[in-house]
């Protein structure tokens, strides 16, 4: 198995949950429509995902470590694809978001389990560099996915967006099936066991690095799923975009990522994954520092704001990217738990966030670029307060 299928391949894993998210942003106005339901529970469709994904990694992560990666991801692709064939299929949001719980439950076998492939097989700033490789892949959810989508709703509806999501599913299973090898080498039945499990947990919270950064990440995946889950209703009502326009704009702010990815994995070669993180975060709290003070002051336009949110969501997932790498690099023979770990907090505590703030910001620009000044204050602050040390 060669290195550029495997990051190729950890990446489109790594990308499904964004994919998943973001191609069904052209379709809320659609569902809206058809389903009679308000756009303010439409949007429910991305936490309700990303809740039941953070749940799902608590399962996927320790159940790799115990059967191998390649069994476990098949599983959780299979209920994917049922959720999707089971949204696209509703005649009620309610029975769509049934689905969305399934098809986000069976998506956590996605980024837990890319991420310990990366840990089967790298470690130390090697890890990291390869992490932030197979994460520009990510790009597919806010530059690809918002397109197809697009298409999707054109051609069937939200519905034809469903059986999109159901077909990528397939595809994922497919390449499994016939190209991937299998990296754990040895896999430890016992690794499910509730003693076993919760050992391997508190011994990734006892680790000083690890805590830290998994505490980090769940603040920090708020900034972006925040941005994605209002992004329809923030370009609406700020700069009145919707439709193909708006999929456009939404989907060129997200070629950042391939860019700040790029750039992160040379950082990491020439000044180390902290310097690089650090560097990251504070261009993440300048910007959207930056976004509300134009908002304040009623300067912002739709092409200023998009090119400041293509730097927020490269910088973003460099701090994002880093942090991950931070807390499984230590946890080799537990990659599953270490990765399903970070995972879990980070998408539970932003959704849940984001469920509570969908009153408070209500799709318009200045509330919500307030909010993220403070979250991306508090990352900018963690982040260049942390000094390694060495654990014992």
């Amino acid at each position: 198995m060669s290195r550029p299928f495997l990051v190729m391949f950890t990446g489109l894993l790594l990308a499904l949950n964004a994919f998943s998210c973001d191609i069904t942003l052209p379709a809320f106005w659609s569902m809206e429509r058809s389903l009679g339901a308000p756009i303010e529970h439409v949007q429910a469709v991305i936490p309700v995902f990303l809740f039941c994904s953070a749940i799902g990694q608590l399962v996927f992560g320790p159940a790799s470590d115990a059967f191998g990666r390649k069994p476990v991801i098949l599983t959780g692709v299979a209920l994917y694809i049922i959720g999707a064939l089971i949204a696209a299929a509703a005649g009620t949001l309610t029975v769509a978001l049934w689905g969305r719980a399934l098809q986000g439950f069976g998506s956590a076998c996605g980024a837990v389990i890319a991420r310990a492939l990366l840990r089967d097989v790298h470690s130390g700033p090697e890890l990291a560099r390869t992490m932030a490789f197979a994460s520009s892949v990510i790009a597919l959810g806010p530059i690809i996915a918002p397109l197809v989508g697009y298409g999707l709703v054109v051609v069937g509806e939200w519905r034809g967006v469903f059986i999109g999501m159901a077909i990528y599913g397939a595809g994922l299973a497919t390449m499994v099936l016939v190209r991937l090898k299998e990296t754990n080498a040895s896999p430890d039945r016992s690794a499910i066991a509730p003693a076993r499990l919760s050992a391997a947990i508190a011994r990734v919270f006892a680790h000083r690095q690890s805590r830290y950064f998994v505490l980090l990440s769940g603040i920090n995946s708020f900034a972006i799923l925040s941005y994605v889950t209002n992004a329809p209703r923030l370009y609406k009502n700020a700069f009145d975009v919707e439709g193909l326009a708006f999929t456009a704009m939404f989907a060129a702010t997200g070629a950042g990522i391939v860019a700040g990815q790029y750039v992160n994995a040379r950082l990491i070669g020439r000044l180390g994954v902290m310097a690089a993180t650090r560097s990251a975060a504070l261009l993440l709290c300048s910007t959207a520092i930056v976004i509300a003070l134009l908002s304040h002051l009623g300067l912002i336009t739709l092409f200023l704001f998009a090119g400041l949110m293509l730097i927020y969501n490269a910088s973003f997932l460099v701090v994002m990217s880093n942090a991950v790498s931070l807390v499984i690099d230590p946890h080799r023979e537990i990659a599953g738990v270490a990765s399903s770990t970070v995972g879990f907090v980070s998408q539970l505590a932003s959704s849940l966030l984001v469920f509570l703030t969908l009153p408070l910001f209500q799709g318009a620009l200045l509330p919500w670029s307030l909010g993220m000044v403070v979250v991306t204050v508090i990352v900018a602050v963690a982040v260049t307060a942390y000094r390694p040390r060495t654990d014992h």
